[in-house]
């Protein structure tokens, strides 16, 4: 099958199921998992919490990798807080210290439902405001949605969860990843 770490392998297929418990928010699935593990909050803030199952821990051990492989696509940007969400290319940089839980949606006119550019250029050093001015508010009427950032088409694969799994268990083997891309010029040396 070509799998050289199946720890790794198997955390991404792992993540595919976190993935969809993020994603399918009306199934049975999710309905089941929110009241039982995580009624107050995200799959994404959830704690191990009393007496969890195993199938429980172990989706709460690929939840890094969705972490990592993920993005904020900005809708009206109600859920998604500033400092600790990925939302943007690079971490913000704030010129003055955020208040507590500062959500996206405090960053827009809701009048103009752009960006309020007066509070971006007092909150974020120069590169975090051009990212943000930068970033699109088409669907301001619309829920935040999270992204797959690790493919153009912006959906999950196992594939590229197992290069996160593969990234995040070993930084120096994931070089391998980028030898492999060469693999022909490889194969003559």
């Amino acid at each position: 099958m070509g799998f050289r770490d199946l720890n790794a392998f198997n955390l991404a297929m792992l993540a595919k199921q976190a993935w969809r418990l993020i994603q399918n928010t009306h199934s049975l699935f999710y309905r089941v998992y929110k009241a039982r593990y995580f009624p107050q909050s995200s799959f994404l803030k959830a704690e191990l919490g009393p007496n969890p199952s195993f199938v429980w821990r172990s989706l709460l051990e690929a939840r890094d990798i969705i972490m990592e492989g993920s993005r904020w696509q900005v809708g009206d940007g109600r859920t998604i807080e500033v400092s600790t969400h990925a939302w943007l290319p690079h971490a913000p940089i704030f010129l003055q210290e955020p208040t507590l839980n500062m959500r996206v949606c405090e960053l827009m006119d809701e009048d103009t439902r752009q960006w309020d550019r007066g509070k971006v250029l007092a909150t974020f050093a120069q590169k975090t405001c051009e990212e943000i001015l930068a970033t699109p508010l088409n669907n301001v009427n619309s829920r935040d949605v999270l992204v797959w950032k690790e493919n153009r088409a912006k959906k999950f694969t196992v594939r590229t969860a197992y290069r996160i799994a593969v990234r995040l268990k070993n930084p120096s083997y994931a070089e391998h990843f980028s030898a492999q891309s060469h693999g022909p010029t490889w194969g003559k040396i």
